[in-house]
């Protein structure tokens, strides 16, 4: 694919990402999450800690969008939702759900440009050194939140291609 359009696809992505992560963290947990640094092209291989969110998607958009919550900010998110002190179960859980709400708006507006895709459930790892090292993707960029009350950040990735 000609760097241009690569270049563009990387763009409709940020832009996705942009549009979709306040909304959700608004909804879900009345906070807000105000967008801070993009990551484009975003260094490999990847390594995220605390809590990390990933989903697959598949078609005329292949590859995987990742979300990285520190585990003080995944507490303190779970804890806004849930109304409680939570537990690891209710951290993935939360992590989850959230994960899957953003990439799941993402996929609309992909579909809404003509890329359909399909989206696997949500997988969830927590960890100190969670490495991500994805192959055969043309487009790589991250963009981190400052979520409301929290001190650490969000970051949102996706690696993929967008496919003809």
């Amino acid at each position: 694919m000609p760097a241009a359009a690569t270049a563009a696809h990387g763009q409709i992505v940020l832009e996705g990402i942009h549009a979709v992560v306040p909304p959700v963290f608004q909804t879900m947990a009345g906070l807000s999450a105000e967008p801070g640094t993009v990551f484009q092209p975003v260094q490999q291989p990847l390594v995220l800690q605390g809590v990390a969110g990933a989903i697959g998607l598949s078609g005329k958009v292949s590859g995987m969008v990742y979300t990285s919550f520190g585990k003080g900010l995944a507490s303190f998110i779970a804890e806004k939702i849930l109304g409680s002190v939570s537990s690891d179960q209710d951290l993935s859980d939360v992590v989850a759900e959230l994960t899957n709400m953003v990439t799941g708006n993402l996929k609309s507006r992909f579909s809404d440009l003509g890329y359909n895709c399909t989206l696997t459930p949500p997988s969830v790892v927590a960890g100190n050194k969670i490495s991500v090292n994805p192959k055969n993707c043309t487009i790589g960029v991250g963009l981190e939140f400052l979520v409301e009350g929290s001190p650490e950040p969000l970051c949102v990735y996706f690696f993929g291609v967008f496919n003809q």
